[in-house]
């Protein structure tokens, strides 16, 4: 058992993305043990776990557990807080997770100031939320004690995210809990940041650079930017910034156009880029692209590695992406 764990869950559908996250922790030499809540996953895919150098424990959800949290979304993006609570007693820390995460480098460092501090560290959305909605309710009222309306200068994205889960454990369940049994309709991501507020998280939080931990609304691949290899053969940002992971739909051709066609948008609307220069700034985006996406593949099939199929829809052939 490791001092440190991370938590993440997955259904099927991701098993090309969880896949990659997993092999993409060995090669950047994770020793700390991943604590994988798994819906549906492979035979095939649990076999090949002991081929990590790190420990993950597979915690396979039954349907009837499914059933029980309302369905495996629920399960997938608002019950793993709940985990995180659980699996978090036996660790110094926890750093929960999205399924659809690439790293870039050991982030060991960040476990221990979440230890040692009680800090909680995650990456800054780019729009803070002020939560003024009925859908934040709980019991049919607003019971937070975070003002209705309030603008949360700590927001933060739901992965990664470093924290003590022993002294944080009545936030993580609450996060849960507020779903299951307070008639909470809104995001997980919201339902995090608000029990945080609801437990004196606010001045703990420390933001990190959202481009260094997910790169999410196209960040790589803007001009000066850019993520760009250098003499270490490691990922970075363009200015010098080390990239620790990144977040994303990288073994879909759909989603990574999408990311491509968004950029060629902002460039002609922010930048008022035209002709060359709007070339220029589509083939840096396009570059960045290929990067993130090379390495997605090579984490593809570093020590777990995958029957070639159409996992996100089984009933479809599969097609290379």
């Amino acid at each position: 058992m490791s001092n440190y764990a991370y938590i993440v869950a997955a259904c099927s559908k991701y098993l090309p993305e969880v896949t990659a996250l997993l092999n993409s922790l060995d090669y950047v030499g994770n020793k700390q043990d991943v604590m994988l809540i798994g819906i549906e996953l492979t035979d095939e895919f649990d076999a090949q776990l002991k081929n990590l150098g790190y420990y993950v424990f597979h915690h396979k959800v039954e349907q009837t557990e499914i059933e029980a949290s309302r369905g495996i979304s629920e399960v997938t993006c608002r019950k793993r807080y709940w985990y995180a609570a659980e699996f978090g007693k036996g660790y110094d820390a926890v750093c929960v997770l999205d399924a659809d995460m690439i790293f870039c480098r050991n982030p060991i460092q960040y476990f221990d100031i979440a230890a040692k501090t009680g800090f909680i560290l995650g990456p800054h959305k780019e729009q803070n939320k002020a939560y003024d909605d009925d859908h934040y309710f709980t019991n049919g009222k607003w019971e937070w004690k975070t003002q209705r309306g309030y603008w949360n200068d700590k927001d933060l994205c739901n992965s990664p995210v470093f924290l003590d889960a022993k002294l944080w454990k009545t936030a993580l369940e609450k996060e849960w809990t507020v779903f299951m049994d307070e008639g909470f309709k809104g995001p997980d991501m919201d339902a995090m940041n608000l029990s945080f507020l609801e437990y004196g998280g606010h001045d703990k939080i420390v933001k990190l650079c959202g481009y260094q931990w997910l790169g999410t609304n196209e960040q790589h691949l803007k001009p000066y930017i850019r993520v760009v290899t250098k003499n270490d053969g490691k990922i970075w940002s363009e200015n010098g910034t080390e990239i620790f992971c990144y977040h994303g739909h990288y073994g879909h051709r759909a989603w990574r156009n999408c990311q491509i066609d968004n950029r060629h948008r902002c460039s002609g609307g922010y930048l008022k880029a035209r002709d060359e220069s709007l070339l220029a700034c589509d083939n840096i985006a396009k570059g960045s692209m290929d990067l993130l996406y090379s390495h997605f593949l090579k984490m593809l099939s570093y020590k777990i590695v995958l029957e070639k199929k159409n996992y996100r829809h089984p009933e479809e052939p599969y097609e290379e992406q």
